[in-house]
Formats: structure tokens, sequence, C-alpha cells
């Protein structure tokens, strides 16, 4: 049997583009044309490739982790202070909520707008966030090691509470506050540190 067609897109690229699409505009708001047109991509090539906006979407959310996450992760694991690491992932959020775009993050982003909708979406998101969540963690147990972090209090308790405020701080970008403002909930949440 003949082999079919080869691609004529980048995968890898073309889920970069549906990621920043959906990233800026949201699930329900994107229009199949409009999201079609932004990837480059027929209408063909996204069902032979990716199924549906459904199944794109659980695509880009694991394109998301791959990218933005794992970054957020390796900063957590650089050599140096632990402290520090989790400090810079902090301000990569209050970035996201500083950014004139007011796209916020993705994850927040869905989790406000699906997850309450959609069991299946807010268990992926769930996952995301406990990526995140252990991986503060485990650098919280670095800190403690090394003497950065008093080993009575609690990494998870902490390490739960980081992450809620990284998510609050990123949908929080949404309302374009002041830069005072973000600048203000970050300095109470890295306070969460002290």
């Amino acid at each position: 049997m003949p082999a079919g067609r080869p691609r004529e897109f980048d995968e890898e690229e073309a889920l970069e583009r549906a990621m920043e699409y959906f990233w800026r505009h949201g699930y329900h708001a994107t229009g199949l044309t409009e999201l079609l047109e932004h990837m480059g991509i027929a209408r063909q090539s996204l069902y032979d490739t990716f199924g549906n906006k459904r199944t794109l979407f659980f695509r880009v959310i694991g394109h998301y982790r791959t990218t933005q996450l794992a970054q957020a992760l390796a900063v957590l694991e650089r050599d140096g202070s632990p402290l520090e690491n989790v400090r810079a992932v902090l301000r990569f959020f209050r970035g996201l909520a500083r950014d004139e775009s007011c796209r916020g993050c993705l994850v927040a982003n869905a989790l406000v707008e699906m997850a309450p909708d959609d069991a299946e979406i807010a268990a992926l998101l769930q996952e995301t966030l406990e990526m995140l969540e252990k991986g503060v963690r485990r650098t919280l147990r670095r800190a403690q090691e090394v003497g950065e972090l008093p080993a009575d209090r609690s990494a998870r308790q902490i390490a739960r509470a980081l992450t809620n405020s990284m998510i609050g701080i990123a949908v929080t970008g949404k309302l374009a506050l002041s830069p005072s403002t973000i600048d203000d909930i970050y300095e109470g949440t890295v306070a969460l540190l002290d």
C-alpha cells in the first residue's frame, strides 16, 4: 500500500501556534476558522493530526507542560540557592501578571474557564499543577537541607500555598492591575519563605 501524502506542516510549530492562540483567546472564544488560520493548517490536517478542537486543546496543554512548565521546573532544579530558585519562579509568574498582553497563564485561564464544567480537563489541569507543586516542594526540602528554611516548617504546606499564589497572580494578571499592585501580591507571596 502506498504511503499517504507527507505532512506539509511542522507539528510542533502548529502546536506552538495553537497554544499561543488559545492562551490569548481562551478555549470557548476560539473559533475553528481563526485557529486554523493562525496555525497555518487546513481543516483536514487538524482532523488527521490532532483530532478535533477539544483533542487539540489537550495536546496544547501537553505542549505547555513540555515547554513552559518544564522551564519553571528547570529553574527550581538549578544549582545555587534553592530559595532563590523558588523566588525566580515566583518572579516568572509576576512577569506573566505584569505582561501588557494580559494573557495570564494558560493553565490558570483554563482552570477558570473550563474546569468547573469539564471533569476531564479539570483532571489534566490538576495533574499539571501537581507537577509544579511537587517541584516547589522538592526545592523547599533542599532549602531545609542546606539551612535556608527551618526544618520545622511544612514544605508541603508552603509548596501548596506558593503554587496557589502563582496561579492566583497569573489569573489576576488578566485584570491589567497596576504594576505596584502586582508587586504587592508578589512580595506578600515571597514572605511565605521568610
